[in-house]
């Protein structure tokens, strides 16, 4: 009887043991696992100012980033030019690109909570990956960035010209060939850069000259030209990077991890750039690049993209499974495309040229404006999207211009700098996806689907908030109008023409998906599971113990 009663006691305790440390699985364990994660995944330096495994991986970032360039030939260029023909485009493509990235000159500050870095991206060609009749050297008709930009100085409240200055504008560009399309070589449209006669009469050294001898060493040129001598959309990009960040590293509040504190040494974007604070706030982390642990379903992810010069917010959409790794999709919605909503006034395109580009794409089958009852003490806003088909609007038309549908936002800046931007183009979807029908159907060739063509979406692993997968499509759309002064343009039908738009697909490498799935996947449910395990086992013991205490009683 007592070998029994000690093998009792013994059991006792062993039940009790694993309830315990079940219990303490299931409570405490959690936290402190959580602790050790984030200090895994909060950018740090070692004591001997090395790099800790996750700010190694920021300033490298193990991805494979496939860009893929698809061009919009268009086939009409004379109908266009002459008759104001709808514009009619043939899609070609794609021209692959592989890019990568390093984040340089990493330094710390404020007791490491924050730190600074320059983001160096690198693209080369890769024939394999392109279509088959695809070459670098493939010539595409699209709309002249540069003849169209320096003929719409013509409407910009900010440069005043006299009509000689006009005439002799309109005869150099006669004199040069400039037309309002032309066709350059794929490589030399996006990277390496084509002469343009525009650019380099710009920065000649007869107009330096001119200008420095008559005109006090201003410009003779009476608009400003891009710091540039040759035309390409990423000028001078290949190796080369945007302007420079400060970042949160988390080490004070994980949430924070890569939340932009400043950009190009500033808080805000340039009143130049969007018209309301809210436009112009710099939101979030660099390009959606982190989110905070412990993902929702509620949350709303914002970043900002300097290469689109704005901020966004991303939100959720649906479960997905990257690489075997159960991830959260998080996109940015059709809300954040649409500039005609009162929250994203300050992101309108200016239209200078006050042009009607889509008449009818407002539909107000009972607009009527002798019926207007609109008084000075009882004004009607007709920048609120909701009064656009009120009677004391225009259908679409807010002071002396017109605004755009859904799915346009203008090229503020050169993207991924501080400088303004040089051309005249509009961001949208691929295919103007966010569009209205009408919009799509303005331009003969576009066939939009949303599986294909939504803009932003960043898949995410939910348990730590790291990215597991990101797709990024914009499209370059070009305005174009008819302008008297120019004879070549004179005739153009008020139109916005696609140019080309890129669709990139970031994937980690392997061994990343591996330590992820490992770290915060695996090891998460193990020991959620092993402290139920614990449990069951300590409270089965027990009740063995009971019953054989029970069998011996009675």
């Amino acid at each position: 009887m007592k070998r029994v009663k000690k093998c009792d006691v013994c059991l006792w305790i062993l039940a009790f043991i694993l309830i315990a440390w079940g219990t303490f699985g299931l409570t405490v364990l959690p936290g402190i696992y959580d602790n050790i994660v984030h200090k895994q995944t909060v950018l740090s330096q070692n004591k001997d100012e090395s790099l800790g495994l996750s700010a190694l991986m920021f300033s490298k970032p193990p991805m494979i980033n496939t860009m893929k360039f698809f061009f919009w030939n268009v086939t009409n260029v004379d109908e266009i030019v002459y008759e104001g023909a709808r514009p009619r485009v043939i899609e070609t493509g794609p021209y692959t690109f592989i890019e990568s990235e390093e984040k340089r000159y990493l330094q710390f500050r404020n007791d490491d909570t924050e730190i600074f870095y320059q983001n160096y991206k690198k693209w080369i060609y890769h024939d394999e990956l392109s279509c088959a009749d695809c070459e670098y050297t493939d010539n595409v008709m699209i709309p002249n960035a540069i003849q169209i930009g320096s003929t719409s100085f013509t409407y910009n409240p900010n440069y005043v010209t006299s009509d000689a200055t006009q005439t002799i504008i309109s005869i150099f560009l006669l004199a040069t060939g400039e037309n309002p399309f032309n066709m350059p070589r794929v490589g030399d449209l996006l990277f390496d850069g084509y002469n343009d006669p525009v650019l380099t009469a710009a920065h000649s050294n007869i107009v330096t000259f001119i200008s420095d001898a008559f005109n006090g060493g201003v410009s003779i040129v009476p608009f400003p030209f891009p710091d540039m001598h040759t035309m390409a959309y990423f000028n001078g990009y290949n190796n080369s990077r945007d302007e420079q960040y400060w970042v949160k590293t988390g080490k004070d509040n994980i949430d924070d991890l890569g939340v932009i504190v400043s950009w190009a040494d500033t808080l805000m974007l340039p009143e130049s750039w969007w018209t309301t604070p809210q436009a112009r706030m710099i939101n979030g982390t660099d390009t959606g690049s982190f989110a905070k642990p412990k993902l929702t379903e509620e949350d709303v992810l914002p970043m900002f993209h300097s290469y689109l010069c704005r901020s966004f917010n991303a939100v959720y959409e649906k479960r997905t499974e990257i690489a075997g790794i159960p991830s959260m999709l998080y996109s940015v919605p059709y809300d954040e495309w649409d500039t005609t909503l009162p929250q994203n006034k300050g992101f309108r395109y200016k239209n200078y040229e006050a042009r009607d580009y889509f008449p009818g794409w407002i539909q107000c089958p009972k607009w009527n404006a002798s019926a207007c009852t609109a008084s000075p003490s009882d004004p009607i806003d007709c920048n609120d999207k909701a009064n656009l088909c009120n009677d004391c609007c225009k259908q679409g038309k807010v002071g002396d211009t017109y605004v755009l549908p859904p799915g346009f936002f203008p090229l503020a800046c050169y993207p991924g700098r501080m400088e303004t931007s040089p051309f005249a183009v509009l961001w949208s979807p691929p295919h103007m996806l966010y569009s209205p029908d009408s919009v799509v159907k303005s331009v003969n060739g576009m066939a939009p689907d949303y599986d294909q063509h939504q803009p932003l979406q960043y898949d995410h692993e939910p348990y730590s908030g790291m990215i597991t997968h990101v797709t990024y499509r914009v499209q370059v759309n070009m305005p174009i109008y008819a302008n008297p002064i120019f004879p070549t343009n004179a005739h153009l039908p008020d139109a916005i023409v696609p140019m080309f738009y890129e669709s990139s697909e970031a994937y980690l490498h392997d061994w990343t998906y591996t330590y992820f799935q490992v770290g915060f996947v695996f090891m998460p449910v193990f020991l959620f599971w092993l402290s139920i395990a614990e449990i069951i086992i300590g409270v089965l013991i027990g009740m063995l113990v009971f019953v054989l205490r029970a069998r011996r009683t009675f």
